[in-house]
């Protein structure tokens, strides 16, 4: 086409207008008969195809724009095509080799680049277009056309208007791969193949719309695969999905992963998730397999774990258990007590509290242990265990030995329980005040001394004489009716005591589970649960095991000891529902309701109502054609 047509017919893009929208329009504006005319006024060459995404031959498009024109191929790849979503997860490399292939005539191989078709996600079969939206397209420029943000497989709700998208009558695959078809009042018709379901679920839609938005919008830099993986793996330790070691809590991470979503959610945007199984997306992404993940996984994984799509990109995410260093020193024996000195921190992880451990040692000698993560600030104040008290701490103890302290002082001021210091007394090898004085002691009986080995005859003499005479008692008992004799003996002749004291008597607890009545009760339980919920008139709920257990507040006991309730594990494995039944049941509620509240029920109402897309119920179709009947 000539300089003066080209400049006066090629539209300027809407906002968020898809490329192949504005060369639909093209088109409609430019009075070519055929739309090889059209591919080749615009590309220069009769051979290019009118696909939606991605495009390919942009240099030649834009070489063939009047010589003034603004725009560049970076501008359309970046404001006009789907690259900034598709690519938003792959590699720099990778990102830009898609880049170059969309400006080059071929573009052979971009899509199996992107990593999309390895994802099992599906693209949209149809155009998708917001009503809401139509509307202001019509009354602002008079026309409508396709917006990039609504064609995104997972998207089906409009992030401004927050109402469910519509199918178009167009088809994204199967028109002449010339033509170029334009978003228009007669194509975009509302349909009744919307997707309907709960409260819960168009919330997640409509956030997930608006972080594709967001994405889609924003030039991000590219990252490699490890930069994700690891930004995911911290906040999993974080949040306690994933040990110290990174880990993964699988079981944990899936089900409660499912819960925050739900099933309807996740089916809905192609991404459910088979609890107990270890080949999900969901565990191939934690596990940092070197595979492609769909952007709109990506994007739900980011906002499960509470990581806004700035961070993920930019801020480098570490697991910090006890925050940042450094950490204050707890020697109360030091000059620096409590100032934040120590700067050597290592972590570990606890088998039995499945929690990190952190050792922190100063330069005073002083090591000391602690269970994390801290929660708050005071936190960062508390000692688990100390694992060495170190030189400065030990010449504070000779410094208060040689004043004479009584041992209470002593270890009220080192910050030590008295048995601590009597050890590191006796290991330092320093004679105290304390040892002095008790082997001086004396106790007067009768007006007469006794010496300290009379007085541990005299206190053993106690002992025995309350044994013989109370003979029945119990250890305990016997130490409530002297505590002088038994505080003595307890400090001084400990071994003496052990061996003569009355024998412990052990009561046992029968703590045996009966599980065959367990199980006849929970049986009953059980079975009233699914009776309601059959019975309900309520919006049906899916019957499974997990949430009857849920309803009872025993889902752990039927996830781990079903096996040892037969009668009840046979009952819930006939109760349960399949993916199949559960929607034959929502279609006979729907079909009940809509009888109700005296609308005629046709199939799209009644589709609606029980919230199942057309496209997942086509096996079922005659059956709920005869429930309608009914």
């Amino acid at each position: 086409m000539s300089k003066q047509r080209k400049h006066k017919n090629f539209p300027t893009p809407y906002p968020d207008e898809l490329l192949y929208s504005d060369l639909a329009r093209y088109h409609l504006r430019s009075g070519n008969i055929s739309f090889k005319a059209t591919i080749e006024d615009a590309f220069g060459t009769k051979n290019a195809t009118a696909v939606v995404e991605p495009p390919s031959n942009l240099n030649a498009l834009i070489s063939n724009l009047p010589l003034n024109t603004e725009y560049t191929a970076d501008y359309l790849i970046d404001n006009h095509t789907l690259f900034p979503f598709y690519t938003a997860f792959l590699p720099p490399k990778r990102t830009q080799w898609v880049r170059n292939n969309m400006m080059k005539r071929n573009g052979k191989g971009i899509y199996g680049k992107t990593g999309i078709m390895a994802s099992r996600v599906v693209s949209n079969h149809y155009f998708r277009f917001c009503p809401s939206c139509n509307e202001e397209d019509r009354e602002r420029y008079g026309e409508l056309y396709w917006h990039r943000i609504h064609q995104i497989p997972g998207v089906l709700v409009c992030p401004k208007h927050q109402v469910a998208l519509c199918d178009s009558k167009v088809p994204i695959k199967g028109y002449n791969k010339h033509q170029y078809v334009a978003a228009s009042e007669e194509n975009c018709t509302e349909s009744d193949n919307v997707v309907v379901c709960s409260d819960k679920t168009m919330s997640h839609l409509i956030n997930l719309a608006k972080d594709v938005e967001f994405l889609l919008n924003n030039q991000f830099e590219r990252r490699p695969a490890e930069w994700f993986h690891e930004q995911y793996r911290a906040k999993l330790m974080e949040l306690g999905y994933a040990t110290i070691n990174g880990n993964v809590m699988k079981k944990k991470l899936t089900e409660e992963f499912v819960q925050f979503y739900g099933e309807e959610f996740l089916t809905l945007v192609q991404s459910s998730i088979e609890i107990g199984s270890d080949n999900s997306w969901l565990a191939d992404m934690v596990r940092g397999r070197n595979r492609a993940s769909h952007p709109i996984r990506h994007l739900l994984l980011a906002r499960f774990l509470g990581i806004t799509i700035s961070d993920l990109f930019y801020r480098q995410l570490t697991y910090k258990p006890f925050g940042d260093g450094p950490w204050p020193c707890l020697n109360p024996a030091a000059e620096h007590y409590l100032k934040p000195v120590v700067k050597q921190l290592k972590i570990s992880y606890s088998n039995d509290t499945k929690r990190p451990v952190g050792t922190f040692s100063c330069d005073c000698g002083f090591v000391y242990v602690r269970t994390g993560p801290d929660v708050t600030e005071e936190s960062r104040y508390k000692v688990g265990k100390i694992k060495q008290f170190g030189h400065v701490w030990e010449a504070k103890l000779k410094e208060l030995v040689e004043k004479g302290l009584s041992l209470r002082q002593t270890a009220k001021l080192m910050g030590a329980d008295p048995k601590t210091v009597k050890k590191y007394a006796a290991k330092l090898g320093l004679e105290t005040y304390w040892e002095k004085r008790s082997k001086r002691e004396l106790i007067q009986d009768k007006g007469s001394s006794i010496t300290v080995v009379d007085k541990r005859d005299y206190y053993r003499g106690e002992w025995l004489k309350l044994m013989n005479h109370y003979f029945d008692k119990s250890k305990t008992e016997l130490r409530q009716l002297n505590k002088a004799v038994y505080a003595w003996l307890y400090r001084n002749d400990k071994e003496w005591l052990k061996f003569n004291s009355p024998e412990p008597i052990y009561r046992y607890k029968n703590t045996r589970v009966d599980w065959d009545k367990r199980d006849r009760e929970i049986l009953a339980k059980v079975k009233t649960v699914v009776e309601e919920m059959l019975n309900s008139t309520e919006k049906p709920e899916r019957i499974t095991i997990s949430l009857i257990g849920s309803k009872l507040g025993i889902r752990a006991l039927l996830e781990k000891h079903l096996d040892k309730l037969p009668l009840t594990k046979e009952y819930l494995e006939s109760a349960k529902e399949s993916r199949k039944d559960f929607q034959l049941r929502r279609v006979k509620w729907a079909v009940k309701e809509l009888k109700r509240q005296g609308e005629n029920p046709k199939l799209w109402k009644v589709l609606r109502k029980a919230g199942i897309r057309k496209e997942f119920c086509q096996d079922m179709e005659n059956n709920i054609l005869k429930m309608i009947k009914e």
